[in-house]
């Protein structure tokens, strides 16, 4: 038996198991991709239209959101649409590849059915991981095809065949690459959770290294994997060199892992598994063992929202000076009034990071809160379950801990924001206006963790559900009026209905009843926790 047998049935296996997450997943960023192409035309078509938006992203904030504007002295509608796409849709990618990527390998050995088919079928060793990378070099192999051919037929002004498909390429193979990274750390690792966790410390460090070169000096970001994706200049220069080095990456990844899964155990880390103590006073109930298992996982979250909060609380001096290059506007709105232009821009500013940070503290409580059922699917559950323990309360622990762990998560990537953007900017703003933010997002943090909390109670299957509406959220709230959505479409988003602060105050007949409809959610995910058979 070699040691790639039977690696085609698995991939068909593989390919059947992630056929809904594939076609949503797929459906969702070529789709929207060219959607949003299609449209681009009408919204930035004109040259007045592309000189406005084109000075709006050479600002330093939007540096650290999108990357720098690439370089030319005639700018177009295809520049800005590559501008503005480029690093938000290699981000969603990564999420992609690493979900397949951690899900058809750590996953499948943690849940014990890699161990099956390799003990009653004559599967080789590097099977299950070669029909892994297979699958990702197919799908995103099919997302630069369908990208590629869509950006063809949207014909963007200024856009050409060879940026057409360097732009599909470049988010398929970041992807792909980053894909093959979380491979890797997931022969690192015996379980999913650290093997993800440690795949988006990785990304995380990417993404704060090009965030910080592009506002100091963008000659930097070759030191961010995820930076490189900006260095192809598409529709001004179109330079491939990125792609060799995504490429060359990948395979490196792809060796490594291959040589890892040569020298490990099956449902094995290569990092041996510390074994912790026998006893401990502190575990005295779900609450203490849940804050034993996630102590680590907490602080990291927190600490790195924080240092994510900094990096982007230290370009607020800068954000302002779009106003202040501008003789015009200094001209009829005289001194005051440039000043008040510039809070404005900076409160608009703090507005769109509430919902960033937001949608990571979801992320954050959210995994706490799915905890409860991915334990118990394990069977960790059943131990717990031994002691006079009743399902409230355990159910009531992971939701405490969840929402107390985002709202944390939230405070302190606020905080962060705070004394960075204060420490240098000449005028600082006052406090309430962050934390006005900060208190307007927790309803909506909530909001989605009782959708999770229900469906954890009456529909555990559906859980991912939570995850489609967090991205369905943001999209709107991004996309929404680029779209030119109904006001009924744009309403779907729960941040929509707090989206002016820190403009204006907080609307609190919104606030809570939004508060109450997370409490009604969490409600009846117990009734449904209450009475459903845990073991399906």
């Amino acid at each position: 038996m070699t040691q790639l047998a039977e690696t085609k049935r698995l991939l068909l296996a593989d390919l059947k198991r992630d056929r809904t997450k594939i076609i949503v997943w797929m459906l969702v960023l070529a789709g929207l991709f060219l959607a949003v192409a299609y449209k681009f035309t009408n919204l930035y078509g004109s040259p007045s239209q592309i000189n406005t938006i084109a000075e709006t992203l050479k600002s330093k904030a939007m540096e650290s959101l999108f990357g720098p504007l690439a370089r030319s002295t005639n700018l177009n509608t295809a520049i800005i649409f590559a501008s503005e796409m480029l690093i938000f849709w290699a981000i969603f990618m990564v999420i992609f590849n690493y979900s397949l990527a951690i899900g058809a390998t750590r996953s499948q050995e943690e849940s014990g059915l890699t161990e099956m088919i390799r003990g009653g079928h004559p599967v080789g060793r590097q099977a299950p991981l070669l029909a892994a990378i297979l699958e990702l070099t197919l799908i995103d192999g099919l997302f630069t095809i369908l990208s590629g051919v869509g950006l063809q037929l949207a014909n963007l002004p200024g856009a050409n065949t060879n940026g057409n498909w360097l732009l599909a390429l470049a988010l398929g193979i970041v992807g792909w690459t980053f894909g093959m990274v979380a491979l890797v750390f997931a022969q690192l690792f015996n379980d999913a959770h650290n093997a993800m966790l440690s795949g988006y410390l990785f990304f995380g460090a990417t993404y704060l290294i090009r965030m910080i070169t592009d506002v100091t000096n963008p000659d930097w970001t070759w030191l961010s994997p995820l930076g490189w994706v900006e260095k192809t200049s598409i529709y001004v220069d179109n330079n491939w060199l990125p792609m060799i080095l995504y490429a060359v990456t990948g395979f490196a990844m792809l060796a490594i892992a291959f040589a890892l899964n040569a020298n490990r155990d099956i449902d094995a880390g290569i990092i041996a598994v510390r074994p912790g103590k026998q006893t401990s006073n502190f575990l005295a109930g779900p609450g203490s063992l849940l804050f034993c298992t996630q102590k680590t996982t907490s602080l990291v979250w927190i600490v790195g929202v924080f240092v994510l909060g900094a990096s982007y609380g230290s370009v607020f001096d800068s954000i302002g000076k779009l106003v202040k290059t501008s003789p015009v506007i200094q001209e009829v709105l005289g001194t005051s009034g440039v000043r008040h232009a510039e809070k404005l821009q900076v409160l608009n500013f703090i507005g769109i990071l509430g919902m960033i940070f937001s949608i990571l503290a979801v992320i954050a409580g959210g995994m706490v809160v799915n905890k409860i059922e991915t334990d118990n699917q394990k069977g960790y559950l059943g131990l717990v379950g031994a002691k006079p323990i009743s399902r409230n309360r355990n159910l009531a622990t992971v939701i405490a801990y969840g929402g107390g762990l985002a709202t944390t998560v939230l405070a302190s990537a606020i905080a962060g924001t705070q004394l960075a953007a204060n420490a240098v900017m000449k005028r600082p703003l006052a406090a309430h206006y962050y934390w006005q933010t900060a208190v307007a997002m927790v309803p909506i943090i909530l909001l989605l963790i009782g959708l999770l909390v229900a469906l954890v109670g009456w529909l555990p299957k559906w859980r991912s559900v939570t995850w489609g509406y967090l991205g369905l959220a943001f999209v709107i709230s991004y996309f929404g009026k680029l779209l030119k959505l109904p006001e009924w479409g744009l309403k779907l988003s729960p941040f929509y209905w707090l989206r002016k602060v820190p403009v204006d105050k907080v609307d609190w007949a919104v606030w809570w009843f939004i508060l109450v409809l997370a409490a009604i959610l969490i409600v009846i995910g117990f009734i449904g926790y209450n009475r459903r058979d845990l073991d399906r």
